[in-house]
């Protein structure tokens, strides 16, 4: 739809249409400006990510996305096959919803399983503590959470290793020690 060689200036008039089909090539358009991209990017996440140019723009502005909008960052972090730099750059934000974006992949990198299992937000641990599959440490880690819902969790899952259900026996809350204390009682 758009040619190759269109100005900066031109993508940048186009990317304010009421067209989102325009507006969509705009965000796929490799001589899109980065800022336009960042604001295309919560509607257009898929072209965005796909966008040619964006691993050069990546290398030669290193920090460019952390600078983009939460919104965009979270809607580019939900487009199926994201890639790991960008699951780890959400996994690090400072906002919950780009965090939340990003824990709630199915598949994620053990690197950015361990960066949410120390997020600021109980909300964002205590879905890690769900995963099935956890880096060596992680599960260990939530099981000593300040948050006693993220413990419980830790205390919901099956095959608990034995070190990690004593610790929860003897947890300060009553509701992890009465999972743990229930889950023995039904396997004896």
């Amino acid at each position: 739809m758009l040619g190759p060689h269109i100005a900066a200036a031109e993508l940048t008039r186009l990317a304010a249409s009421p067209d989102a089909a325009l507006r969509a090539s705009v965000a796929a358009h490799p001589n899109t400006p980065p800022p336009v991209l960042a604001e295309l990017g919560a509607e257009f996440p898929a072209e965005v990510l796909g966008n040619p140019a964006l691993p050069l723009l990546r290398l030669a502005q290193p920090g460019l996305l952390a600078g983009w909008p939460a919104r965009t960052l979270e809607a580019l972090t939900t487009v199926p096959g994201a890639p790991d730099w960008l699951l780890r750059l959400a996994a690090a934000h400072e906002k919950i919803d780009v965090q939340l974006a990003a824990v709630t992949r199915t598949e994620l990198p053990g690197d950015v399983l361990e960066r949410l299992s120390r997020s600021p937000f109980w909300t964002i641990r205590e879905y890690v503590a769900r995963k099935p599959q956890l880096p060596p440490g992680v599960l260990a880690h939530l099981a000593r959470d300040l948050d006693y819902g993220v413990r419980l969790t830790v205390a919901n899952r099956p095959g608990l290793p034995p070190d990690l259900r004593h610790l929860l026996r003897r947890d300060p809350h009553p509701l992890v020690q009465a999972v743990i204390l229930l889950a023995e009682g039904e396997r004896g």
